[in-house]
């Protein structure tokens, strides 16, 4: 299996395990929490949800860039 393809294995599951635990946390967790700590973890969880995507998507396309400039022999730009 190529790096790439253990990459995208590894980004799917990751994918799925924050699904699966959004889904617990919701249904079973949120309401056991403190007032106090809903809005602070309310704020970590948007930022994780909304960065990592964005996160992933920069990685991404940093190795595309690097790959293609490298397969087509061209000095990075600067």
């Amino acid at each position: 299996m190529s790096a790439d393809r253990r990459a995208l294995a590894a980004a799917a599951l990751l994918t799925l395990a924050m699904a699966v635990l959004m889904i617990w946390l919701v249904n079973v967790a949120w309401a056991r929490l403190p007032s106090w700590l809903m809005l602070p973890l309310c704020l970590l969880l948007a930022v994780a949800l909304i960065g990592t995507p964005i996160y992933a998507l920069l990685k991404w396309s940093e190795a595309r860039l690097a790959r293609r400039q490298r397969d087509q022999q061209v000095p990075p730009r600067r």
